[in-house]
């Protein structure tokens, strides 16, 4: 048998081969000293191996630590941690403690650590001195605005649109009816019929502007989307506000529209009767609408008012509302109830809104940036303006009971 003399078998000669024939016959010496040239070439291989496994670990530790730092120079600034300054520190000291190291192998549960003298006031030094913090805060995405009033006197209303700046319409101011039969006694004919009359009177509404604006950095809406929408919608919701108060009590003067409650849009509301409830009282309301011929199909109420008569109980101490398990549509006798901090506390308003009045959209709620607003433009500043046209016919100011509890 020729042995193939092997050498330098480690990585720099990876390739290595064996041939046999396979009509070679081996003596027990010859078996030999192919096993042992086996066992020898198994354990060098054994050895690189190791090696290798040593130097690929030695890299890692190099790249851990390497990322390490890295991390620590974009947390800090300056190559220290957040929290700390240049130097040693007292998290440097402690993590580079042999014991600390060998409480993390596991050998034991707790450790000792001996600080030298100084160390731990000039570590409080530079945690004061850095102005950071270990641990960086959890931001919350979004803003958390104050509650506003949520729109309940618009939503009473038809709502019409116009492209004019001034409404008008003839309401009927007095219609007497004097119809009857053809008799003039002892005549039934060739006689004067009975004559009626009736006046009208010109009405107007002028539309009217809600706005309001806000100035803000330019780079803060450039900079921000999240930011400057926030800002539109908040503008818009502070129209909306004003414009339920507008639609209700805007007392006509002005530039203010003439709301269902001022002087002459509605009438007021039957006198309260002693004993009753503040149902019995929406209910006598009720009645003398109906005697004017229009039936209610809105209230609206102040939320404590609505709270009153929802803790109504009957002699059994059973809500007359409703179970408060239930959810129903806020109703009183079967009628709509618009809850609203709009109107004021103990008063009430009670209508027959879809015949009694309209409201016209000449421009809805619209948000304009400007940066020409004054001296915007120099000082990096925008104007944000939100704003509304509208106007407000009131036709039958019967159809409308103002009253108080």
């Amino acid at each position: 048998m020729e042995l193939v003399q092997i050498g330098g078998w480690s990585a720099k000669n990876p390739n290595l081969f064996f041939t046999f024939k396979e009509e070679f016959t081996m003596n027990p010496a010859e078996q030999r000293d192919v096993r042992e040239l086996m066992e020898t070439v198994l354990k060098g291989l054994n050895t690189e191996f190791k090696g290798y496994t040593e130097r690929t670990s030695e890299k890692m530790s190099e790249l851990t630590d390497r990322l390490v730092a890295i991390e620590q120079r974009r947390m800090g600034g300056d190559g220290a941690p957040l929290g700390t300054s240049k130097g040693e520190t007292l998290s440097d000291f402690v993590l580079s403690s042999s014991n600390f190291k060998a409480m993390l192998d596991g050998n034991g549960k707790s450790c000792k650590i001996s600080l030298p003298a100084g160390m731990l006031s000039a570590s409080k030094a530079a945690i004061v001195t850095d102005g950071q913090v270990l641990s960086p805060a959890m931001r919350i995405p979004g803003y958390v605005s104050n509650p506003l009033r949520a729109q309940r006197v618009r939503d009473l209303l038809p709502v019409g649109r116009t492209s004019s700046n001034l409404v008008e319409f003839t309401r009927e101011n007095v219609f007497t009816n004097n119809a009857g039969p053809q008799y003039a006694s002892p005549a039934t004919e060739n006689v004067t019929m009975p004559e009626s009359g009736i006046t009208f009177t010109l009405e107007e509404a002028p539309v009217r502007t809600l706005a309001h604006w806000l100035p803000v950095s330019k780079n803060v809406l450039a900079d921000s989307q999240q930011m400057a929408g926030y800002l539109n919608s908040r503008l818009v919701q502070g129209l909306k506000v004003k414009e339920d108060l507008q639609i209700l009590s805007g007392d006509g003067t002005g530039a203010n529209l003439k709301g269902i409650l001022a002087a002459g849009q509605h009438v007021a509301a039957p006198s309260y009767v002693s004993g009753d409830t503040r149902l019995d009282t929406i209910l006598r309301v009720f009645a003398a609408l109906a005697e004017d011929e229009m039936l209610a199909d809105g209230v609206l109420l102040h939320p404590q008012d609505w709270t009153a008569m929802q803790l109504t109980k009957d002699d059994n101490g059973q809500y007359l509302l409703g179970s408060p398990g239930s959810a129903t549509t806020p109703n009183i006798w079967g009628v709509p109830v618009a809850v609203s901090t709009a109107i004021a506390q103990d008063t009430f308003c009670v209508g027959s809104f879809a015949s009694g009045c309209q409201l016209w959209d000449r421009q809805e709620s619209s948000v304009q940036i400007s940066y020409e607003d004054g001296s915007n433009f120099v000082k990096g500043m925008a104007t944000i303006l939100a704003e509304e046209r509208l106007a407000l016919t009131v036709y039958r100011p019967k159809a409308f009971r103002k009253g108080t509890f």
